[in-house]
């Protein structure tokens, strides 16, 4: 059950965790994006407020030098010799061809009765004191120039706000006063050449909070005053232009909104957007990215069920290997102690079976006939092979169930020993063994690797070739973690066929009457090695010779 939950846990954690991470990346970067959207989208109202003040300054300069032309030539217009006027009006008249954005001049005496309208659609005499401009300039001049606000001009039929001054003889005497209309369509086309954003909106302001220019303008603005709105209220108080967010009063939309004081004309230019409008790739953007989160959910999601199936199935098959060499162990260690038991249970009546034998064999050794002789003969040499594959295997099956006690010990002492076991085996030969450099110190069960040193040591002196003398040299190498060593003979060789075979126990591949043995050696060698945690193996040419090696960890 442990072992279940552990990785249901892990995936658990890690799922959350991924997901946490993501929505907080996921909104740290929507809210950057946010801030930064909202930023472009300020400068860009900035921007187009500063280009608008430029755009009704340049206008009003227009308007204004119109004036100062008027005012040049006032005693001529206002003269009533019809000749002199014309001959004054005719240059203000081809500057109102040539300006658009101008709509009409009018032209009124003292009194505000109207002397001259240059589009002639007003007769002179008609009375003009009812106009804001006419009222304030003869209350006082209100400086040089006065700005109107917005109205309906009967003569173009256009909306227009006014721009206008006094007028003075050469001695100085109030004579009347000029107004140069100023068209607001003329600010739409500049405003719908803008195209800046969703829902924008613009507009001229005096700081009175009179409208002049309005886009979109309504029948309803004409006249209103804006004095409330935030931009007087607020923001002008503490600044004389700024960029602020807030919703607007006109249409309830939440506007960004960025104003500029136009001096020194007392007046002040506005460009707003709508907001939401505005940020819309920014949601469009977020909208994506949570996507992406989902999606991404999802996926991990799916990833955490597919890997916990296969932890839990590698966790099953873990479960089940263990199991099975559990009860391999078991069934090794079983059969390792019946095969130490049954060996050593044989060896008992082996040698009664062996004394009673060779007895026969000397008591009644030519009183029988030669058939009884060698049928003796055949039982000694059973019971004595019979008795050595005993002995092997109790060998055998000691190295594999015995505890090991390793201790430091000097490899040259074994192959020394080794080597004074084998002296008569080594003389009979005719031998030559050489150890190759001084062999190291190594940690393991010393008896165990002794007869691992005299095993292949009498295997290479076994195996020799009678048509040359027998060279066996033992040596080591140092592989970095390993202890490589190697007992190399130049007997008669190894098929590579049977490299892998020849470890194997009771693989023989010569037959007894030329090479004796039980084929248990080399497989105690094996077992010898992998206990110490090493490997063992062979190379071999057939004919030439072969190289045992074997390896051992340098730290057991």
């Amino acid at each position: 059950m442990i072992g279940q939950t552990r990785p249901h846990r892990v995936l658990l954690a890690m799922a959350s965790l991924y997901a946490v991470l993501s929505v907080i990346l996921a909104a740290l970067f929507i809210w950057t994006d946010h801030d930064e959207s909202l930023k472009r989208i300020e400068s860009a109202t900035a921007d187009i407020a500063n280009l608008l003040d430029e755009h009704a300054s340049r206008t009003l300069d227009t308007a204004e030098l119109a004036l100062a032309r008027v005012a040049d030539h006032a005693g001529a217009l206002v003269t009533p010799n019809a000749k002199t006027s014309a001959e004054a009006a005719k240059p203000l008249i081809d500057m109102l061809a040539g300006s658009p954005h101008l709509g009409n001049i009018y032209i009124v005496d003292a009194d505000g009765a109207l002397i001259s309208d240059l589009r002639g659609m007003f007769q002179a005499g008609t009375t003009f004191r009812d106009r804001d401009w006419v009222k304030a300039l003869r209350r006082d001049d209100a400086g040089k120039v006065f700005i109107g606000q917005a109205g309906f001009d009967e003569a173009t039929r256009s909306f227009v706000f006014t721009v206008a001054r006094r007028l003075y003889s050469a001695n100085g005497a109030w004579i009347g006063a000029a107004a140069v209309t100023v068209q607001i369509d003329y600010f739409k086309r500049f405003y719908q050449k803008l195209d800046y954003g969703p829902v924008p909106a613009l507009g001229i302001y005096r700081l009175d909070g009179a409208v002049l220019v309005r886009q979109p303008l309504k029948p309803e603005d004409i006249g209103r005053n804006m004095s409330a709105n935030p931009i007087f209220t607020t923001h002008l108080p503490n600044a004389p232009s700024g960029t602020y967010q807030g919703r607007s009063a006109v249409d309830s939309v939440v506007r960004v909104v960025s104003y500029r004081v136009v001096e020194p004309r007392s007046l002040v230019v506005w460009v707003s957007v709508g907001s939401q409008e505005a940020l819309a790739q920014w949601r469009e953007r977020s909208f994506r990215i949570a996507a992406l989160v989902v999606v991404s959910w999802l996926l991990m999601g799916a990833l955490c069920v597919v890997l916990y199936r296969e932890l839990m199935r590698e966790h099953r098959m873990t479960a089940d290997l263990e199991a099975a060499n559990r009860d391999l162990q078991r069934s090794n260690a079983d059969l390792e102690q019946f095969a130490y038991i049954a060996s050593h249970d044989l060896k008992e009546p082996l040698r009664n079976i062996a004394s009673y034998v060779q007895l026969l064999q000397r008591r009644y050794q030519g009183q029988l006939d030669s058939d009884a002789d060698a049928f003796i003969g055949y039982t000694v040499e059973g019971v004595q092979r019979m008795q050595t594959i005993i002995s092997e295997l109790l060998s055998y099956s000691r190295v594999g169930t015995g505890d090991l006690t390793p201790v430091p010990v000097q490899a040259g002492i074994l192959v020394s020993t080794a080597l004074a076991h084998l002296k008569g085996v080594i003389s009979e030969a005719q031998a030559v063994v050489e150890v190759d450099g001084q062999l190291p110190v190594i940690e393991g069960d010393a008896a165990l690797l002794g007869s691992l040193f005299q095993n292949l040591i009498s295997n290479a002196l076994k195996y020799r070739r009678e048509d040359v003398r027998a060279e066996v040299r033992v040596g080591c190498q140092d592989r970095g973690r390993d202890w490589a060593f190697y007992v190399a003979d130049n007997g008669i060789g190894i098929e590579t066929e049977y490299h892998r075979q020849i470890f194997d126990l009771f693989r023989r591949l010569h037959p007894r009457d030329r090479f004796a043995g039980t084929g248990i050696g080399l497989a105690i060698c094996q077992r010898v090695v992998e206990r110490h945690g090493g490997r063992i193996w062979v190379e071999s040419v057939p004919g030439k010779g072969s190289t045992f090696w074997f390896t051992l960890p340098k730290q057991a």
